[in-house]
């Protein structure tokens, strides 16, 4: 995985200045990293999570600052600053779509980005001059369950708000729905006819039409898609 870490000479500087004159005697924005992003099959149910890195207290001037992405060119500008004092420290701010925001479990979101915020087969995420997160082809989980994780590691998504409210959700809330339709029928079954008997590579149900999880598409995973038969709830 190509994974990017850049640090900026004005990041640097910032947090030479708060090392000499001590963690709460500056506002700054500078230790904020992208920390987890999520995403499904077609970018309708995305999140960025960021962390305050640092145990640094007052992360607050969140005004003028920005996450985009290199590829699909959006960009979202954060409207102020943070409206607390001596707050922030290892704390997280959660960016995600309305689709996000309206899946049982998921944490209220911080900030409301659009569909398809950032591209799902390679990206670089940039927070600000002061972060990026560099992602290839094949290395962003859209298996609706887990995320890409600071570092590469991929793993159960785990979306934390400002507020220390955590969760984890299923982005496949419907998933004999192969083909995404939003509802199961003959092109969902032809789909998993195709797919009959034990699964090649990696077991990532729903996208292998092993919908029970046991690595081979079989009567189970036929008798699951039959129960769950027409439109999608």
């Amino acid at each position: 995985m190509k994974y990017g870490r850049r640090a900026i000479a004005l990041g640097v500087m910032s947090v030479g200045l708060v090392g000499i004159a001590g963690p709460q005697a500056m506002a700054g924005s500078h230790s904020w990293r992208i920390n987890e992003v999520f995403s499904n099959a077609d970018g309708t149910i995305q999140f960025v999570e960021l962390k305050e890195c640092c145990g640094m207290n007052n992360e607050v001037l969140l005004s003028g600052k920005y996450v985009s992405s290199q590829t699909t060119g959006n960009i979202f500008n954060f409207p102020g600053n943070l409206p607390c004092n001596n707050c922030t420290a290892n704390q997280h701010l959660l960016l995600a779509t309305s689709a996000f925001a309206a899946l049982p479990g998921a944490p209220a979101p911080d900030y409301i980005i659009p569909a398809g915020f950032f591209a799902i087969e390679a990206d670089t995420l940039d927070y600000y001059i002061y972060d990026a997160f560099t992602f290839g082809a094949g290395e962003l989980p859209t298996d609706c369950v887990n995320s890409l994780h600071d570092g590469g590691r991929t793993g159960p998504n785990s979306p934390t708000n400002f507020a220390g409210e955590t969760g984890s959700v299923d982005a496949c809330p419907c998933p004999a729905d192969l083909d995404g339709d939003g509802s199961v029928g003959i092109l969902d079954l032809l789909a998993l006819l195709a797919a009959w008997g034990p699964c090649q590579g990696e077991c990532l149900p729903p996208t292998t039409c092993d919908l029970d999880g046991d690595c081979v598409v079989g009567i189970l995973d036929l008798l699951t898609l039959l129960a769950a038969w027409g439109p999608c709830p």
